[in-house]
């Protein structure tokens, strides 16, 4: 996805044609008989163009200029340094606003003015390309060349859902299922956005020529092409809400921007769906994605050159878990009612409130604060756009004796957004609601409502905890009334719910030994699972007193930490005061209202009227910067060693973390020079009338959520604080100088900064350091005549991306694959059929018109520094990190100083601090350089790990947090480096540090070495008779040799782990199906050698073993494992399923934790092991020997009875036989001659009886003859 610069214009391009002679047709290869075609086409009076639904006008408008030989730059009056400039601004990194000095932040927005501005500069660039007359007069005419004014500002021609000027066209492609939606019911349409510097791009919906959104808004025309090109992506927010902005990402075609909701039954990919729980985009196609399972919160970032030399633009990919769809496909907020009208009130003259969430972790954030109303302010884009929401809560009203609450209001007073809960404060209730994120909780355990928690309690403050630890968050909640001196201390663990009473035995009351008290504030530090309490005493001799009192949850220790002092000190004439009890004080009495912490630095402030600064914890160092009339109402804390602090008055002032300096952005002079310049550039982010909301940090940046009254229209709007350029603007004030020379007076200005050029050298690779995993990711090839992405393609091109990321959330091979890359096995078996799809591809045969390009998706490991420090940096066992600093020097940079004797040495007065927030933990080491040709100065800095503060961690779990700054003395506050984005503050440089095992490493079965190895061993090897190639067998009485990989996802590197371990043998059984867990207790007696019951399975003829000495440590130069099975083990006398040798499946676990002193890691792995060739017991051998024996024995038995008696019995068989047939013979004679006998008598009766009968006969009829006469 990498952006393709256009090169050269389509100015540049038409002139060479023109110069060289030759024509477009002839360099896409048209032939003699297709030239002649197409102009028997035009004789026709029809064309090509006109097939393709051109209109009339655009096909005259053609040919006229085919005839005439001129392009549609020239017809608008572009000269060749206009087109050279065209060029230019195609270069990364550049575009129309920067230059005029406008950053992305100050273009205007849309506006009745606006708009109507808009319409004149589109009436006048149409009526130009009609060759009319504008509004502004007749366009002169020379020859050919049509006169008009440089850059026309030409608005885009097609429907967008919002009007935002600088916009590319838009075509809007839902997804297969209706949109693409979380795992809570949050949804969102996907729609392709095309890049309008490459000409090759066609935009679908768009009926006329796409205008750069980015370059300044030029119109070109787009070409016909047979290649596809590339385009963006914009996420449209639930219902197409029309407040949604939009954002061409060039060079980027598939980039999730404001809110990518995934979820695996939406697109379907090449293979098994299933949800990755976020993902990162950075760079022309690059797709970071954090090592472990991340935050439902999480960054996009798109260079839109590709280059990595500009910083990048960074955007939100969060999952809105609030959110489900009703009937008809419609979102609805479950916390509540949208309400859809800003009402001026709700903003006008309110106090802006602080915006409370955990850092890096919350992907919804929320803001209360609506006076009378029970409604916040609810985003997941970080303001980019937000929802009005009205919440249903019950809104009790519980007084009693022990809740003093003089009256009752309906207001959100304090609003913290955690990762997946919300939790808010009413009058004394505390509610929460769990947001429904199946991808996180792996269940659905969404509230259906409200929570009411600590019902019996009365709640005057909840105080958030910024970051998560342990995989819990935490918020706490002070309490009045009955309960006073307590803390309700929360814990959130996989989006459950629960508070303890602190301190647990007795108050902070008690434990101090006061009668009266009330905590202020309070903060939770997690890497020591400590309370830091703010507590004021109430004496009704001495009256009020403020301690710090520190609750370990640990022990249950409680202690007063520091007494703060009653007055301000008086320290006129100094910077800072480091508070010794030994100064004096003023009469103006200390009123502290809060504290503020940050984990990395261990910094620690205590504000009111005035700013206490500590490094650790029990000294204290007063700021005099800040005006002791003034009182702080809430700090922004950047942890990035910045940070924003805002009073009652609404005044914001700002401080560098390690300084003490304390500056004023808002009201001063600087800030009246900004508005003023962005009036000039008629800035719709500015107006007269105009209440902060909050404040708050993002990358790093200081950002304004302002509503905004103009022409009698309200608006909330985020907005940028240029915190440099209002320094900058506040030194050109302050620092000038009035000379006068000759006759004249002149100006001159004073640079407090010590230097000229600082740049940093020698950077590592960032990856194996910020442990971000980064995937390659193209979009497929169109295969079609116009070069549209069609529904299909990008429903293609999704689910390619979906299932990537899938793949990587998924990833878990305990065989170590030949390449650890999750792609590898995505193509590995169609890898040899590339080229016959790359040749379908060319002659456009591809299924479907799309083109999938295997290489086009994998993992990157290569990624260079951009000449700037990484994002954070993780520190393993006895690591490092190393660069330099090359500083050129202002002035005179070097003096000479005197040794013992007489030499001299050269010593630069540019100095360079390194301040380390855990000292006994890292150790830094700068070397210096003097370059006195160049007047310059290079430091070497070297961060290593001491090895004392970390035991042992799951990867990427429970890491220690740390930081370093670098500061170049005297440059805080006063250096500035000038860049396309504006200026950018140098010479401090604070970057996070994490000590302990980093993210992306794991532990991993070396099947192909192991197998290798044991083959030479053993001489032999034997697979099973039905071979799994997944799983390989291993034979029983060959002695087994193991070895393992230590893997990095994130560099690519895999090496053979050398460190010690402890294989356990932790379940097993003769099939996969009857595979069971083993107990602790049979554990021990499967794998330790000091098993006296015949139970081991293994051993092993290594004599090391572990402390206790409960199990056998091995390496990768043990003497191997020899299989047992004694008597009592599950594997001992395993029954035979068929003629085979009977088999066994053994779960193995492989740990280091406790034997490893080589790592931070606690490596652990589990992987089934097949092993066949097993012998039976004895006794069923013997069993099984006897049974054979008998069966053989009497098989011989009856063999040798049947050769001994066989002639025997042949012959008396003979004789039976022969007897049997003499005796079946004579019973036969004798029958034959009785029958005839019988047969004879017989006829002679019957003749007798005949003749009888017939004499009867004759006789009768004799008789009646004779007495007939008569």
């Amino acid at each position: 996805m990498q952006g393709v610069g256009q090169g050269r214009s389509l100015g540049q391009r038409r002139s060479q044609e023109q110069k060289f002679g030759w024509s477009r047709e002839e360099e896409q290869g048209w032939s003699q008989e297709q030239e002649q075609r197409r102009s028997q086409e035009q004789k026709l009076g029809w064309s090509r163009e006109e097939e393709q639904g051109w209109s009339q006008e655009q096909v005259q408008r053609r040919s006229q200029e085919q005839k005439l030989g001129w392009s549609r730059e020239e017809e608008q009056g572009w000269s060749l340094e206009q087109e050279q400039r065209w060029s230019q601004e195609q270069e990364p990194g550049w575009s129309w606003e920067q230059e005029q000095g406008r950053g992305p932040e100050q273009e205007p927005e849309p506006g009745p003015k606006s708009e109507q501005r808009r319409g004149q500069e589109q009436g006048r660039g149409e009526a130009q390309e009609r060759g009319g007359v504008s509004e502004d007069g007749p366009p002169a005419q020379s020859g050919r060349w049509l006169l008009t004014p440089a850059f026309p500002r030409v608005e885009p021609r097609c429907a967008l859902p919002r009007d935002v000027p600088y916009w590319a066209c838009v075509a809007a492609t839902p997804s297969p299922a209706g949109a693409v939606g979380t795992a809570g019911g949050a949804v969102g349409a996907v729609e392709a956005v095309g890049d309008a510097r490459d000409p090759h791009v066609q935009l679908a919906g768009c009926p006329k020529p796409v205008h750069d959104g980015r370059q300044g808004g030029r119109e070109r025309p787009l070409l016909r092409s047979r290649a596809p090109g590339h385009s963006g992506q914009h996420v449209q927010p639930a219902g197409g809400r029309a407040h949604q902005p939009g954002r061409e990402i060039p060079g980027l075609p598939l980039l999730p921007e404001d809110k990518l909701h995934l979820q695996g039954q939406v697109l379907r990919g090449p293979g098994a769906q299933g949800p990755p729980d976020g993902a990162e985009a950075r760079g022309a196609g690059h797709l970071p994605v954090p090592s472990q399972l991340p935050s439902l919160e999480d960054r996009a970032a798109a260079d839109p050159d590709g280059g990595g030399s500009f910083p990048q633009q960074r955007f939100q990919v969060n999952i809105n878990g609030f959110l489900q769809r009703q009937q008809g496909d419609t979102p609805q907020f479950t916390v509540g009612n949208e309400l859809f009208h800003l009402i001026p009130r709700y903003f006008v003259n309110v106090p802006s409130r602080p915006l409370w969430y955990t850092v890096d972790q919350s992907p919804v954030l929320i803001l209360g604060g609506i006076p009378e109303e029970k409604s916040i302010l609810l985003t997941d884009t970080s303001f980019k756009d937000f929802f009005l929401v009205e919440l249903s809560i019950d809104s009790c009203w519980v007084g009693s004796f022990y809740c003093p609450h003089p009256n009752f209001t309906a207001t959100i007073y304090d609003a913290i957004a955690t990762e997946s809960i919300l939790f808010i404060r009413q009058n004394q209730l505390v509610y929460y609601f769990t947001g429904t994120y199946i991808t996180l909780h792996e269940s659905n355990r969404g509230s259906g409502s409200w929570v009411r928690v600590l019902a019996k309690e009365c709640i005057k403050k909840l105080c958030p905890v910024h970051f998560h630890s342990n995989g819990s968050e935490y918020i706490m909640a002070l309490t009045t009334g009955k309960n006073e001196g307590y803390v309700h201390f929360g814990t959130i663990t996989d989006g459950r719910v629960s508070f303890e009473l602190l301190p647990r035995k007795q108050s902070v009351c008690q434990g101090i030994q006061v009668v009266n008290c009330s905590i202020t504030w309070a903060i939770y530090m997690e890497d020591h699972h400590r309370l830091l309490l703010l507590v004021e005493i109430e004496d009704p001799a001495a009256g009020k007193r403020f301690q710090v009192v520190s609750y370990d949850l640990v022990s249950d220790y409680l202690a007063i930490l520091y007494t703060i002092p009653e007055f301000i000190p008086d320290a006129r004439g100094l910077e800072f005061l480091m508070i010794l009890g030994t100064e004096s004080y003023t009469n103006f009495p200390m009123v502290p209202k809060g504290m503020s912490y940050n984990p990395y630095n261990h910094m620690l402030f205590i504000w009111g009227n005035f700013l206490l600064q500590s490094y650790d914890n029990e000294n204290f160092i007063y700021l005099l910067d800040f005006p002791k009339e003034l009182s702080i109402k809430y700090l922004v804390n950047s942890f990035r060693g910045e940070m924003a602090i805002v009073t009652e008055t609404e005044e914001i002032w700002y401080l560098l973390e390690g300084s003490h300096r304390v500056y004023k952005l808002f009201p001063s002079e600087g800030w009246e020079v900004y508005v003023s310049l962005q009036r000039m550039h008629q800035s719709s982010l500015h107006a007269p009338n105009e209440t902060m909301v909050t404040l708050f940090y993002e990358d790093s940046k200081l950002y304004q959520l302002v509503y905004l009254i103009n022409d009698q229209q309200g608006r909330l709007v985020k907005r940028l604080v240029p915190v440099e350029q209002l320094l900058m603007y506040q030194q050109l004030g302050n620092r000038y100088i009035l000379e006068r020379q000759g006759g004249h007076l002149t100006l001159s200005f004073s640079n407090l900064c010590p230097f000229t050029v600082m740049r940093l050298r020698d950077l590592p690779n960032p990856q194996i350091y910020t442990r971000q995993e980064r995937y390659r990711a193209r979009p497929p090839r169109v295969l079609e005549a116009s070069g549209f992405h069609t529904r299909n393609s990008l429903a293609v091109y999704q689910g390619l991306v979906y299932y990537l990321l899938w793949l990587h959330s998924k990833y878990y091979k305990p065989y170590a694959d030949p390449v650890h890359d999750p792609t590898w096995r995505w193509w590995k078996n169609k890898k040899q059929d590339h080229h016959y799809y790359f040749y379908l591809a060319s002659n456009w045969q591809s299924a479907g018109n799309v083109h999938i390009d295997m290489a086009s998706y994998e993992k990157i490991y290569d990624l260079k520094a951009e000449h700037e420090l990484p994002e954070r940096i993780f520190l393993d066992k006895g690591a490092s990190y190393r660069f330099s600093i090359f500083l050129s020097v202002r002035g005179h940079s070097f003096k000479s100083e005197a040794q013992s004797g007489f030499s001299f040495y050269l010593r630069s007065r540019l100095d360079l601090g390194l301040v380390l927030a855990h000292p006994h933990c890292i150790e830094a080491v700068v070397w210096q350089e003097l370059l006195i040709n160049r007047n310059s100065v290079l430091f070497w800095v070297t961060l290593s790990d001491k090895k004392a503060c970390f035991d042992q961690g799951i990867s990427g779990h429970h890491l220690m947090k740390t930081s370093m700054l670098i500061k170049v003395v005297g440059s805080a506050g006063h250096c500035f480096q000038n860049t396309y984005q504006g200026p950018r503050m140098q010479g401090n440089l604070m970057v996070p540090m994490f000590i302990g095992c980093p993210p992306g490493k794991r532990l991993a079965f070396d099947i192909t070495y192991t197998l290798q190895y044991n083959r030479q061993q053993n001489k032999h090897y034997f697979d099973c008779v039905h071979v799994d190639r997944e799983m390989p067998c291993f034979l029983f009485r060959d002695i087994f040799y193991p070895f393992f990989l230590i893997q990095d996802l994130v560099t690519g590197d895999s090496g053979s782990f050398q460190g010690s371990y402890v294989l356990k043998v932790v379940g097993g059984g003769p099939t996969l199906d009857t595979i069971k867990e083993y107990s602790e207790e049979d554990i021990y007696r499967y794998n330790s050698p000091l098993d006296k019951t015949d139970s081991l399975i293994w051993t092993t003829r290594n004599a090391t073993t572990t402390e206790d000495p409960a199990f056998n440590i091995l390496s990768h130069q043990s003497l191997g494992i020899e299989w047992l099975c004694l008597e009592n083990s599950p594997c001992h006398d395993t029954i035979p399923h068929s003629i085979f040798a009977p088999e066994f499946f053994f779960k193995v676990l492989v740990s280091n934790r406790g034997v490893d002193k080589s790592t931070y890691c606690d490596y652990q792995l589990t992987f089934l092991l097949h092993i066949h060739g097993l012998p039976l017991s004895a006794t069923r051998a013997l069993f099984i020997l006897v049974v054979s024996a008998s069966i053989f024995l009497g098989l011989v038995v009856l063999y040798l009875i049947f050769c001994l008696l066989l002639p025997v019995m042949m012959k008396a068989c003979n004789i039976l036989r022969w007897k049997i047939n003499n005796l079946i013979a004579s019973e036969s004679y004798y029958s034959s001659t009785s029958s005839s006998m019988i047969f004879s008598s017989a006829s002679r009766t019957r003749s007798r009886i005949g003749s009888r009968i017939s004499s009867r006969i004759i006789s009768k009829m004799a008789e009646e003859k004779t007495a007939k006469p008569e």
